[in-house]
């Protein structure tokens, strides 16, 4: 059974909220003011904290502060007044987990304490599988997308992944190609040999020569005469094409050097561009020996636009970070949500989704990211083009078996998820599973 401390100086407010977690199921313990709170922590070891932000004597803030210096993993709720934006705000920097406005609503209250239990697992599951664990889960992961375009890109990665040739990955702005130079890079077998990145753009001379310093003393740690190699490390140069005339032809003598003809010793070169090389070369602005050096192998990342099945799959992959990133807990996007999300062409592709979906996180609450939140230029919820029907209309009653069909499998036949969504009890929707016979 998990433990729950509240801690409010209004009794009123402490009897309400004690009373819905005790319903739920929590081992509850209170406090009306912030120093008993901290000696009942010490005591009861809560797994979640619910603390008022203005009490008298100690504040939550305080309270918020101690419980840090005691464990820093115990997310704690603060309870703030509706519309109390500046102490919500300093609430959330502090390192609260999330808050509760007064009113207290009780859906809301059990959903947030749900959540930190959540997070609570899921940092347990990763501080049991390991710093190196978390870090190969996070660089085998680095893209996903299971577009014909994404799998044969992922096809060849892990044809070429093992040697150093010469990639050159081009795509539009925001396409993910330095995410895919990095997957590269850690697919190879020496996923801890040096990354480095270099900026193309006003590149200097010093900065290009400390890189290639730091591969070549790499490189060299294996010693002469040693057999075995030290595998590769990976020099990654963002935007290749606007290398000055001068850097280009450094570049070019620094692959043309001795360590560079050593094929167990010289880095992988990963060159992103947006331009298109070729036309470059032949407008005369870009070496084509220099070229040659750097490309033996060409992926393109096509546009996000052109492979809009792919979105679905970037949201709950974009999801994972960005609940890290602000401490949230949002594990499931609404499907209406995802239809407006694939509406969209995307100018600015991964990265601009990924903007959209920080603020949409930011904004939900709860577990669900919902239409309400996308907030996209030109598009609200309610205005989306909608489709013209292909068939003739049908009964309410087949219009109802069908969705709870999809949430059903948009949950992966999670009951207490489809439940949630569909806004209706567990035991009412056994009843309607049984009515309409769907089966898993």
């Amino acid at each position: 059974m998990h433990k729950i401390l509240i801690i409010d100086d209004d009794p009123v407010v402490v009897r309400l909220t004690e009373g819905i977690l005790r319903k739920k199921g929590f081992e509850v313990f209170t406090a009306q003011e912030g120093s008993a709170g901290i000696e009942l922590l010490k005591t009861k070891r809560p797994d979640i904290v619910i603390t008022d932000y203005r009490m008298p004597g100690i504040t939550g803030i305080d309270v918020l502060n101690k419980i840090r210096e005691l464990d820093d993993n115990i997310p704690v709720i603060i309870l703030t007044a509706y519309g109390d934006a500046s102490l919500t705000i300093r609430s959330m920097k502090t390192g609260a987990f999330d808050f509760i406005e007064k009113p207290i609503n009780p859906k809301e209250l059990v959903e947030t304490v749900n959540n930190g239990l959540q997070s609570i697992k899921a940092e347990k599951e990763n501080s049991l599988a390991g710093p190196d664990a978390a870090m190969r889960k996070r660089d085998e992961n680095l893209m996903v997308g299971k577009s014909t375009a994404m799998r044969e890109i992922f096809k060849n990665v892990g044809r070429f992944a093992q040697t150093n040739i010469g990639v050159i990955i081009s795509g539009e702005t925001g396409t993910g190609k330095e995410r895919l130079a990095k997957l590269i890079h850690h697919s190879g077998s020496k996923p801890e040999a040096p990354l480095l990145h270099l900026g193309c753009k006003n590149l200097q001379e010093k900065h290009l020569e400390d890189t290639l310093q730091v591969m070549k003393k790499y490189a060299g740690n294996a010693g002469s005469g040693e057999v075995q190699d030290p595998g590769y490390g990976s020099i990654i140069l963002d935007e290749v094409g606007m290398l000055s005339s001068e850097m280009q032809v450094r570049l070019l003598d620094f692959l043309d050097d001795d360590l560079m003809k050593n094929p167990g010793k010289k880095p992988r070169m990963l060159s992103l561009t947006k331009q298109d090389i070729s036309d470059l070369i032949n407008k005369g602005k870009f070496l084509k020996e220099l070229y040659y050096k750097l490309k033996v192998f060409a992926l393109h990342i096509p546009p996000l636009r052109e492979r809009r099945e792919d979105i679905p799959l970037l949201a709950d992959h974009l999801l994972e970070e960005l609940n890290l990133l602000v401490n949230k807990n949002v594990r499931q996007v609404d499907p209406r949500a995802l239809r407006i999300l694939q509406s969209y062409d995307w100018p600015g592709n991964v990265q601009e989704l990924k903007n959209v979906l920080m603020q949409a996180v930011l904004l939900a609450h709860g577990d669900l990211l919902e239409a309400k939140n996308i907030r996209i230029e030109g598009i609200t919820p309610g205005n989306e083009v909608a489709e013209a029907p292909e068939e003739m209309p049908v009964s309410l009653a087949e219009l109802e078996k069908e969705h709870i069909a999809k949430v059903l499998a948009y949950t992966k036949w999670n009951k207490q998820k489809t439940a949630s969504i569909l806004g209706i009890t567990r035991p009412t929707l056994n009843a309607k599973i049984e009515k309409y016979g769907l089966k898993l």
